[in-house]
């Protein structure tokens, strides 16, 4: 395989995991009564707003819970390690670059090819493990587009319109010092932060202030690209970190203040305390990628796996119940 497939395989096989079904988890990477230590960064870019060290222990110990009431699984969080965003950037080669260009779908520029967009997500949504009819039930609320016909293809556009629209929005948007919310830089696109482990960077958890937002050719996840290409977290395989991969949680989306975010909260914004514990349930949603493989069962509200609806982080938390989550015996 050429480079760029294999760069298009990983980057798919990456953005879709996520998606896969709950019943077909990996084994668990722990042994009986283990606990999972976790080595914990804090990657921070000095343009946006942060959380201060107080807010992401707060936000450790809401996962540690979470994690323990919805998984049953015990972890601990070995403390924050603070590093640049320059740390990465600076290990991002000029063959990743050219690589990434042949996956990257370009709206900063308008040159990005909306055909391929969305040929990408029908593919991507004929592969999910969810069906097509639970997809649309869950999407169709917040989509901006009507159906045309309710197969992969009509649902793919009307996906695929609604990310677009969105993620021009969020381009069009500030950040408090006038600056760009984002710029010409990698470091919003979705395909920096998924070969993180190829910067042999040691760590189990990542938590970044950094906004993650893009489309990719290779289509993602329905609760991603109806929300404008904004990830809140994406777990990927990175051999450096103890269980081979590390779960990256953004904080952008519950913390950023510009007025396309603030209306993905449905208008919303939060204590430093709500916004800590709300972090607190999105790692953990991740950490249940991360060391128990599991999916996102779109529409079970009780569950920790469904995504969040938009950005309705307090509606999202406020629905979840560990003992309504009612699971398969292959699924326990």
């Amino acid at each position: 395989m050429r480079r760029g497939g294999q760069v298009r395989a990983v980057l798919a096989l990456t953005l879709l995991v996520a998606g896969s079904s709950c019943a077909h988890r990996a084994t668990l990477p722990l042994h009986d009564g283990e606990t999972a230590t976790l080595k914990v960064a804090y990657v921070v870019n000095p343009r946006f707003p942060g959380m201060k060290a107080e807010q992401i222990g707060a936000a450790l110990a809401a996962a540690r819970r979470g994690v323990s009431e919805n998984f049953g699984v015990e972890v601990e969080f070995l403390e924050p390690e603070e590093q640049s965003l320059a740390v990465l950037l600076d290990r991002v080669t000029s063959k990743d670059r050219s690589d990434w260009n042949n996956i990257i779908y370009d709206f900063k520029s308008g040159k990005g090819n909306r055909t391929r967009l969305t040929k990408g997500y029908a593919a991507a949504f004929r592969s999910e493990d969810n069906s097509l009819e639970e997809m649309i039930a869950y999407a169709q609320p917040f989509l901006l587009f009507p159906l045309r016909e309710r197969s992969y293809q009509g649902f793919a556009e009307a996906v695929t319109a609604t990310l677009v629209t969105r993620l021009e929005q969020i381009k069009s948007q500030k950040l408090p010092d006038g600056g760009d919310l984002i710029d010409r830089s990698v470091d919003n696109e979705v395909v920096f932060w998924a070969y993180i482990g190829r910067y042999s960077f040691p760590y189990d958890v990542v938590i970044t202030n950094q906004l993650i937002a893009s489309a990719e050719y290779v289509g993602s996840s329905v609760h991603t690209a109806i929300r404008g290409g904004i990830s809140n977290g994406i777990t990927t395989s990175n051999p450096s970190s103890r269980y081979g991969a590390t779960a990256i949680l953004s904080i952008y989306p519950i913390i950023g203040e510009d007025s396309v975010t603030r209306s993905l909260r449905d208008s919303e914004g939060y204590s430093d305390a709500d916004s800590a514990r709300f972090a607190g349930f999105l790692l953990a949603h991740e950490i249940g990628h991360q060391l128990l493989h599991l999916g996102h069962p779109y529409g079970r509200r009780a569950c920790v796996m469904n995504p969040p609806e938009l950005l309705y982080f307090r509606g999202w938390v406020e629905k979840l119940s560990p003992k309504d989550c009612k699971l398969s015996p292959a699924e326990k």
